[in-house]
């Protein structure tokens, strides 16, 4: 059991307070409390955490998406539990489409790392919910027991998107930005992505991977300078995906979005990649998510290929860079960000696709 997430591991050490109710579980990580809690349904928002549940528990339903999950009446969920998640604006979010889905007095329960905030939860509790009461404490972590007061008639994740216009240069109109809570730098942009748009070049043609696209704004912003670029927006988030797809909407683009913890040995091949990539898992500084960004982009650029990305100064984003490709250009840099490119390094050049 030590290999799951401590909240994981502390609801399992507590498994008898579900009293074998049916749960929809929201945000879980580990697939292996299937074999232990009576799970219905799995609401996913992230991308690997889905696939690994689909192929784990097979027999659960599984929702992938921005919108409350809809179910059959027949394998209704009586009772949710959610692994908190670190952003509370996406906490509230949550509640709310549960409310929309749970009957009135059904139970919602909350875990979460003791350092995530859940500990404070109650001073921000919506009205519409019981105030969280503490169930069982361990493992750094916290379960809270809840209840409906007040039900949702309708979620719409159409009515939760928040915009933001940032002005580009040659362009008639601002870049219209759509988000949503728990989306990066949600509502706008942050100070690296921004930096990132200043250095970025104005290419004309070729296949584009905007990588962990959050709410789609380094490819939007390119794809608006030339509209023959092809851009594909991945991200493990089924959030981002949605505001990226709003974000296109909003602005008269399209382009392919992708769900995915990776890149994926079925994506072609690009001319450029573009990224502020993240480096948490979770609450946890991880850099084996940049080794293994920067060991699998390097095999989905053309050989003519660039990668272009922003990062924390501070981060060992030139060394990782280094390795992966042998050579690395800090193009610019602040007293916090830095712009880095490093060139696929041809060895012939190659016609765009």
């Amino acid at each position: 059991m030590k290999h799951l997430s401590t909240p994981s591991q502390l609801v399992l050490r507590h498994q008898q307070r579900f009293d074998n109710t049916p749960l929809l579980l929201v945000n879980a990580p580990d697939a292996e409390v299937a074999d232990t809690l009576n799970v219905v349904q799995c609401w996913h928002f992230h991308a690997g955490y889905a696939k690994r549940w689909q192929a784990y528990a097979p027999q659960v339903m599984h929702h992938f998406g921005a919108d409350a999950p809809v179910y059959d009446a027949a394998q209704a969920p009586q009772a949710a539990l959610v692994w908190l998640p670190k952003e509370k604006q996406l906490t509230w979010y949550l509640l709310d489409a549960l409310r929309s889905v749970l009957p009135l007095g059904s139970t919602i329960w909350l875990v979460g790392e003791n350092r995530g905030g859940i500990k404070s939860i109650n001073k921000q509790f919506p009205a519409s919910l019981a105030p969280a009461q503490k169930i069982a404490v361990g493992n750094h972590s916290l379960l809270l027991r809840s209840e409906v007061v007040e039900t949702l008639s309708l979620f719409d994740v159409q009515q939760r998107f928040e915009y933001e216009s940032l002005a580009q240069p040659g362009q008639p109109t601002p870049l219209k930005l759509a988000s949503l809570p728990g989306v990066f730098a949600f509502p706008g942009i942050d100070a690296g992505s921004a930096m990132l748009l200043e250095h970025l070049p104005s290419w004309q043609q070729g296949r584009v991977l905007d990588f962990a696209c959050g709410h789609g704004v380094l490819g939007a912003w390119l794809q608006r300078q030339a509209q023959q670029l092809r851009v594909t927006y991945l991200d493990v988030s089924a959030l981002a995906l949605a505001a990226t797809a709003e974000t296109l909407r909003q602005n008269g683009l399209t382009g392919e979005c992708v769900a995915s913890d990776g890149l994926a040995n079925s994506l072609p091949q690009f001319n450029y990649v573009v990224s502020h990539p993240p480096f948490h898992t979770g609450l946890a500084t991880d850099y084996e998510i940049g080794k293994q960004f920067l060991r699998q982009v390097r095999e989905h650029l053309l050989p003519s290929g660039e990668l272009w990305l922003v990062a924390n100064r501070f981060l060992p984003w030139p060394e990782l860079i280094e390795q992966a490709f042998g050579h690395c250009e800090r193009v610019a840099q602040d007293n916090k960000f830095a712009v880095y490119l490093a060139p696929a390094a041809p060895d012939n050049p190659e016609e765009f696709m």
